[in-house]
């Protein structure tokens, strides 16, 4: 143990003398003891004993060296390797402290970039909703844009009873149900209101028509009275009168020969009258429902 604890303290010392290229360094310490046991052996010994003893101390001197040598090299070789190691390791775990510490600090920067992101898409969206209250259903439902805004802005709220109260919640799921059936009672109201438009257009053209032949019906009447109220009174005058009601049918006959047309007409302004009843009684019911609803959602709102 004292020989491996000497060695041990003696590696440094050895190594930067080898380092320096220098053997007659790194043997000197040994051979300076070992000429002192040889000069002792000397005054008791022959010279050619003595000579052999020191040689032979100086062979196992330099081999007790290399050994002290090597197991330095290797205990260096050992610490770099170990050191070497624990770098490692010590970088291993940097890397993995900096990936603990950056995925819960992304996680909460995602949470609360999804929170207030969250929070200002339901205020935006709410007050969106408010801002349709102040139009009409027709204006909103049959906009396109708006129509899809709308729809954003429902989907948003749908489940913020916390914000809205539970009733709310209520009638615009109910709305939000019924929204494609109120677009499409819409939509067809547009078309009903145009085709009612048509209508009373035709209509004013058969009442124009009608109102001339009025205009050519109401002097023929008239006279006709008129001659028939003479005839009455001018009895004794009968047979005069007569030639002269007789002269007047000719054109008479050709203002009635335009009866077909007038029926014609008659037929087809009542039928007008019909189906613009049937789009009065149509676009009643059509534009009910989605009122009824838009006022409930209007009252829900603003009480």
């Amino acid at each position: 143990m004292s020989d491996n604890s000497s060695n041990s303290s003696n590696a440094p010392i050895i190594n930067k003398e080898l380092e320096k290229g220098d053997d007659s360094n790194v043997l000197k310490p040994i051979s300076t003891s070992s000429s002192v046991v040889s000069f002792k052996h000397l005054e008791q010994t022959p010279p050619e004993t003595n000579e052999s003893s020191s040689m032979g101390k100086q062979s196992s001197s330099t081999e007790r060296e290399i050994q002290i040598e090597d197991r330095s090299t290797k205990s260096k070789e050992q610490q770099e390797k170990s050191l070497q190691t624990e770098l490692t390791e010590n970088l291993e775990a940097f890397y993995k402290l900096l990936e603990n510490i950056s995925k819960p600090l992304d996680e909460l920067e995602t949470l609360i970039n999804s929170t207030f992101s969250s929070s200002n898409a339901t205020t935006e969206s709410l007050a969106d909703i408010k801002s349709f209250f102040n139009k009409s259903v027709d204006e909103v439902l049959l906009n396109d844009a708006w129509l899809s805004k709308f729809r954003k802005a429902a989907a948003l709220l749908l489940d913020k009873t916390s914000i809205l109260g539970k009733n709310k919640c209520d009638l615009l799921k109910n709305f939000n149900v019924d929204l494609d059936r109120e677009v499409n009672r819409l939509r067809t109201l547009v078309e009903k209101n145009k085709k009612r438009a048509e209508l009373f257009k035709n209509r004013s053209k058969y009442v124009e028509a009608l109102d001339t032949y009025k205009t050519a019906l109401q002097p023929c009447r008239d006279e006709i009275q008129m001659m028939a109220s003479k005839h009455e009174e001018m009895k004794k005058n009968l047979r005069e009168y007569e030639m002269i009601m007789i002269q007047k049918m000719p054109p008479f006959q050709r203002v009635y020969s335009q009866q077909s047309s007038i029926d014609t007409e008659i037929s087809g302004l009542r039928e007008n009258e019909q189906l613009l009843q049937q789009e009065n009684q149509e676009i009643d019911s059509l534009r009910r429902e989605p009122s009824i609803s838009w006022s409930g959602l209007i009252a829900a709102f603003y009480i």
